[in-house]
């Protein structure tokens, strides 16, 4: 073989190897980087959180993201905790990797109720922020919300009465939680691409149950479907939708959209 092949072949080889190392696949850009998850788990007598974590780590241990998995329970969920958790995790997260933050518990039209007190988005963003300071963006962010309200993260809770005024309310949700998870400095500093999914409009309580909570259970139900069917990401979203119609409409966003063309697993 002439020198000029063999080089030739050499380089495709290369590229079909570095392309297949960057998978692009639903909640990471690559299981060969650092992805890192932060579980978070809060009662005030609520049934079934522990059984929501303990599907979210299924899924989170998944071999096409090989997050790790890291966990806060009830007293370790204050928000000085969950803020240095986020903080010192999104550090530790090299290039190409991917932050996942999952909380399950209350919820109202201030954030999260963790332990000892409210949690507002902009600490958790500024949490992250201050991992990322001298650092490239997060390749991924994925955050996930099964609470009370949670659609009311960020806005007042909506009283409506019609469909269509339903439907605008979840979408005036998930745009104010994209636009705040966006704000650092007034740019885009610390992550490239981004997965928001909340469990519940602004008007609508999170149905918790001693089986586990209805979204997180549900969403388990069509991860494990959309795997087996090697389905694409807005698949796996519009199964979960499905699934709980019956308790409540969770809320989804991808930035950019296309994430949502991507398969869900390898």
């Amino acid at each position: 073989m002439k020198r000029s092949t063999l080089a030739l072949v050499c380089a495709l080889s290369l590229s079909i190897i570095g392309h297949a190392t960057t998978s692009r696949n639903g909640f990471v850009e690559s299981a060969d980087a650092r992805n890192v998850a932060l579980l978070v788990g809060v009662t005030y007598g609520l049934p079934g959180i522990d059984l929501d974590l303990n599907n979210v780590r299924e899924i989170a241990t998944h071999p096409g993201y090989k997050f790790d998995v890291n966990e806060l329970w009830e007293e370790e969920g204050s928000v000085s905790n969950v803020a240095k958790n986020l903080t010192d995790l999104s550090a530790s997260v090299t290039d190409g990797g991917t932050l996942f933050f999952y909380f399950s518990g209350h919820g109202s039209k201030e954030g999260l109720l963790m332990d000892d007190r409210l949690m507002k988005i902009g600490e958790i963003r500024a949490a992250i922020e201050k991992g990322r300071a001298g650092k490239a963006p997060l390749e991924r962010l994925v955050m996930m919300f099964d609470s009370c309200y949670s659609g009311a993260l960020l806005n007042g809770v909506r009283k409506v009465s019609h469909q269509r005024e339903d439907a605008r309310a979840s979408e005036e949700f998930a745009n104010a939680l994209v636009k705040e998870l966006q704000i650092a400095n007034g740019r885009d500093t610390y992550w490239k691409k981004l997965f928001v999914f909340a469990s519940s409009r602004a008007d609508e309580t999170s149905a918790a149950g001693s089986n586990g909570s209805a979204f997180t259970v549900n969403m388990r139900k069509a991860f494990d479907e959309a795997v087996l069917a090697k389905a694409k990401v807005s698949e796996f979203v519009t199964k979960t939708q499905k699934y709980t119609a019956s308790y409540h409409h969770p809320v989804a966003r991808l930035v950019p959209v296309t994430l949502g063309d991507e398969a869900l697993v390898p």
